[in-house]
């Protein structure tokens, strides 16, 4: 299990929606997704007894959101386009004619390539689940089919592509979890400490004034060993539902990132191969 940065060995591995669902009454943990977000919306859930009162727990609204974009796809049958029959929910074929479904618009990037939805991800998982995805859609399986369903294909690969590019990259994957969470990380919006932007400024100097190999490659390795214990917080923070930490975090491993990237492409012009 990696996030990109070696040699990260180990984080922390606990759903945001899973770490939540304590919160929720038993009453409403019900197979029907639309009903149960309706009625968290409505204020119909309860915690410690508030059921009935109007009351909301102290469930944040992005744990709200999550349950909507995880679950939007739906628990139970569906009905094909082609022969009305039933589809199962954990498929994208008919289970008689075998026609390829549309593209659920309303899934998330985890529920489409069907893994768990947390930070810290198997990425060789994550590659093999891609690769037997882009088979199950490829276009030549599809070549004689109608136009109809060669544009379901058409979307399900293009939905496989834009969730494997985004979640195979831990600044991507981070910036996404905000945006499920319904905080995204924009650019202004967050406050951080003049301390650590000097550290950055003075790290960023340092690269630039350079010149040989030994020193980027130095600075190179100070700089992974910050990001992957900042990818180490960022993991807990979303394990824990703290958004508020998360963002933070995020904001300070996008700089980071910036330096990573800049000794990258360094490397990279001189010819250099770890």
């Amino acid at each position: 299990m990696a996030l990109l940065y070696p040699p990260l060995k180990k984080v922390l591995h606990r759903s945001l929606l899973l770490q939540n669902t304590r919160l929720l009454s038993p009453s409403l943990r019900c197979t029907n997704v639309t009903r149960n977000y309706t009625a968290i919306n409505a204020g119909w859930h309860t915690h410690e007894g508030d059921m009935g009162r109007g009351r909301k727990p102290p469930i944040c609204s992005a744990f709200i959101k999550l349950c909507r974009v995880t679950l939007s796809a739906g628990i139970g049958s569906r009905q094909c386009w082609k022969c009305q029959g039933d589809v199962p929910a954990d498929t994208e074929f008919c289970s008689s004619c075998k026609s390829l479904q549309p593209l659920d618009s309303h899934r998330n990037h985890f529920s489409i390539l069907g893994i768990k939805m947390n930070f810290n991800i198997d990425t060789q998982a994550l590659m093999r689940k891609f690769k037997r995805l882009q088979t199950q859609y490829h276009p030549d399986r599809y070549s004689t089919k109608s136009e109809r369903e060669q544009q379901f294909a058409h979307d399900h690969s293009s939905a496989v592509n834009k969730a494997y590019r985004c979640l195979l990259h831990p600044v991507d994957r981070a910036l996404y979890f905000l945006d499920l969470a319904g905080q995204p990380l924009e650019e202004g919006k967050i406050d951080l400490d003049p301390e650590f932007l000097m550290a950055i400024m003075e790290v960023n100097e340092e690269l630039a004034e350079a010149t040989s190999k030994e020193t980027v490659q130095s600075i190179g390795r100070r700089n992974t060993e910050i990001l992957n214990g900042l990818l180490s917080e960022a993991d807990a923070a979303f394990s824990c539902n703290d958004i508020e930490k998360a963002r933070t975090v995020v904001a300070k491993i996008k700089y980071y990132n910036n330096i990573y990237e800049k000794v990258k492409s360094f490397e990279r012009e001189h010819g250099i191969v770890d």
